[in-house]
């Protein structure tokens, strides 16, 4: 009787499992006879691994058996471990992740910064360089300039050059002179000139010499005499002087002012002694050295150290002696001209 109220409550339970859907990974299935018959059982012993416990309901006298909680399955530790292990490496993969970015961003800004500070570097070497190049642009124009007016005030050397223009007659030259009735004449007017001169400047003063040779033609003035009017032979005038000259720098030009002085030997020639009747004129190898000074200025506009052009005037006097019959015993003339020396 006992064997058999233990059997009916293991098969009981055993359904009871099943229905729930409870499974043990290590319990075996228990086998069960079903009965095909109320009236007719057999009975069959369920063999299991594991004991199932099995008590009474406190109340007993219903005669009910009640079932004591399922087993709790087994849980794999190494599946979890393994989770486990897999969750923390995700973590520290993320983590590298986020360090890595933030290691890129952090990397991004430096270069950035690094960057923006060598362009400003840069810059401010630029602007220094081409600083120090004007600083050395200017030196170099100031020393050449200040080389350029030393050379304007005192450069010195030889010179040639070559010029021409009028002759002005001045005093009793340029009047008639019809009182004398031997040698009666209108004088001499505006004529014109050829001059060469040569000179040397000394180097660190601004003294210089000069010696020019001028040859030209006084143009000779028609006169009236007896009513008839009568036109003599022009008079030429070779001169040879020479001078002493000053230069005279004038600011921080190229040109040059310079005044001049000196004295020279002329001879007049080419005239007619006999006007009213033409003919008889003066030769040069007849014509008398006459003696006499000169002063001018002029005023060079060089192009090189020694090289321009240049603008001149002179007052240039001799007396003649009335040498070979010429009426006039002083002759007065201002030539201006304009030259080139090299």
């Amino acid at each position: 009787m006992r064997i058999g109220f233990s059997s009916s409550c293991a098969i009981g339970l055993a359904i009871a499992l099943s229905v729930g859907g409870v499974s043990t990974a290590r319990a075996q299935q228990t086998d069960t006879t079903h009965h095909t018959a109320r009236t007719k059982r057999t009975h069959r012993t369920t063999k299991s691994s594991q004991r199932i416990p099995i008590s009474k309901d406190r109340n007993t006298s219903t005669g009910e058996v009640a079932a004591q909680p399922a087993p709790t399955p087994t849980v794999n530790q190494d599946s979890i471990a393994a989770a486990e292990r897999a969750r923390q490496d995700s973590i520290a993969a993320a983590e590298r992740a986020r360090q890595d970015s933030v290691a890129r961003i952090e990397q991004m800004r430096r270069d950035s910064i690094a960057a923006a500070e060598r362009r400003r570097q840069d810059s401010v070497a630029a602007v220094e360089k081409a600083r120090q190049d004007s600083i050395a642009r200017a030196d170099s124009i100031a020393r050449a300039e200040a080389l350029a007016i030393r050379m304007r005030r005192w450069a010195g050397g030889a010179y040639l050059g070559i010029a021409g223009g009028a002759t002005f007659t001045q005093g009793d030259v340029s009047s008639s002179n019809l009182n004398n009735a031997s040698f009666p004449t209108g004088g001499y007017g505006t004529g014109w000139n050829i001059t060469v001169p040569l000179g040397w400047d000394f180097t660190g003063n601004p003294f210089g010499l000069r010696i020019d040779g001028s040859w030209g033609r006084l143009a000779a003035n028609n006169f009236t005499s007896g009513g008839n009017t009568f036109h003599p032979s022009d008079a030429t005038l070779a001169s040879l002087n020479g001078d002493i000259k000053l230069r005279v720098p004038l600011g921080r030009t190229w040109s040059r002012f310079y005044v001049l002085g000196g004295g020279g030997v002329n001879r007049l020639y080419g005239y007619s002694t006999t006007p009213l009747t033409g003919g008889n004129e003066v030769s040069f190898s007849n014509a008398s050295n006459q003696w006499g000074w000169n002063a001018g200025a002029g005023f060079n506009f060089n192009f090189g150290r020694m090289t321009g052009l240049f603008l001149e005037t002179r007052y240039m006097s001799f007396s003649t002696g009335n040498s070979n019959g010429f009426p006039i015993s002083e002759v007065h003339t201002i030539p201006v001209i304009l030259g080139i020396q090299f």
